[in-house]
């Protein structure tokens, strides 16, 4: 070797791939943030969809309450007259003073009608009709961010 002559120099092969590190990174990271992206998203979808089941069957349950009391009311034990009002006050019972968590922010009405009467026996025939609605915050006429769920139930029945 000729010691005049300058080393050559070392070529690297990072150097040949200079910048190609940092836009593969890049991508990763574009990638993942998608796919993160994605994730909350179905995230809130199911969570949106397990609100609206939920608040579904506390409607479904306040028809059903209003139901029974109105049964317990056209059928009483004390085998009193019975009564079929068309139009009974509404059930509220987020203010009833009965404390049942489960149906905060639910109201419910109710129907009932007499629609026939076996001519040879008396036998009456009664339809009853009761509608449930839950909210997820209190009912209001102007409420637009609560999420509302109606259930309605409908019972036929006749006196013995």
């Amino acid at each position: 070797m000729n010691p005049s002559l300058p080393f050559p120099k070392a070529t690297s092969c990072f150097e040949k791939q200079s910048g190609s590190a940092l836009l593969m990174t890049l991508f990763i990271i574009i990638v993942l943030i998608l796919l993160g992206g994605a994730l909350m998203r179905v995230l809130s979808t199911s969570s949106e969809a397990i609100a609206q089941e939920v608040i579904g069957t506390r409607a479904y349950m306040a028809a059903n309450s209003a139901m029974q009391a109105e049964l317990q009311k056209l059928f009483p034990l004390n085998d009193a007259a019975i009564q079929c009002n068309a139009n009974p006050p509404p059930y509220d019972f987020s203010s009833s003073g009965s404390d049942i968590d489960g149906l905060y922010h639910c109201t419910a009405s109710t129907t009932c009608s007499n629609y026939a009467t076996h001519p040879e026996t008396g036998e009456q025939f009664y339809r009853l009709t009761s509608t449930g609605k839950c909210a997820s915050s209190a009912l209001q006429s102007n409420s637009k961010g609560a999420v509302v769920s109606s259930r309605t139930i409908q019972v036929e029945a006749r006196n013995l």
